[in-house]
């Protein structure tokens, strides 16, 4: 397996690509190690494991590798260490897990995100983004032309697909953070299938 590493925290960074590298796995910590070792040539699947923050390396990384295949994880620690999750959404690995568990959630050839196409209906995401930006119900109902009890509906289904028992302001940023890394994935993959596309920045 090749991974790539894409963490700023110095410390999880070399110790998860230590614990990658003596099971077997080629990595290529992108923070810390200039040059990427993996020929552009080969068509094997590459998995990307995400632990930071900073948009422009993320976009800059997904963009010189836009005709590989990916697999993709992200690390987080807010929702799982508040027990605010029921249960781990596709592709999200909490940072305290086993050395054995992670080894086994990355070999498993169908996990990783999933676009968010597939997570949310397009109403969902827009009712979300207006939770994020802090906006009532009762307004998003107004903006969106649909009844109070239609937000309340979507926001249950937000919940329920994110795992989230409640909906506060830690949860709402990292469902942003989510959100975000989320869009980069949809746009990777929109590129394999349409040579046309032309990607947006997401700001």
């Amino acid at each position: 397996m090749k991974v790539i590493v894409c963490s700023d925290n110095f410390f999880f960074a070399n110790g998860i690509s230590a614990l990658l590298n003596q099971a077997g796995h080629k990595t290529w910590n992108f923070f810390y190690h200039s040059g990427n070792p993996f020929s552009e040539k080969e068509d094997n699947e590459l998995v990307i494991i995400i632990d930071t923050n900073e948009r422009k390396p993320l976009r800059h990384l997904f963009a010189s590798l836009d005709k590989r295949t990916l697999r993709v994880f992200f690390i987080t620690d807010d929702l799982s260490e508040q027990h605010e999750s029921h249960h781990s959404f596709q592709g999200v690995i909490p940072r305290k897990i086993t050395a054995a568990a992670l080894l086994d959630k990355l070999a498993e050839s169908t996990a990783g995100v999933r676009p968010m196409e597939f997570l949310l209906t397009n109403q969902q995401r827009k009712v979300l983004q207006y939770l994020i930006r802090g906006v009532t119900p009762g307004v998003i109902a107004r903006i969106m032309n649909i009844s109070v009890k239609t937000v309340s509906a979507h926001k249950r289904k937000v919940m329920m697909n994110f795992g989230l028992k409640k909906m506060n302001a830690r949860s709402l940023h990292c469902m942003a953070d989510f959100i975000y890394k989320s869009l980069l994935v949809s746009e990777h993959i929109n590129r394999q299938k349409h040579p046309q596309f032309i990607s947006r920045p997401l700001y």
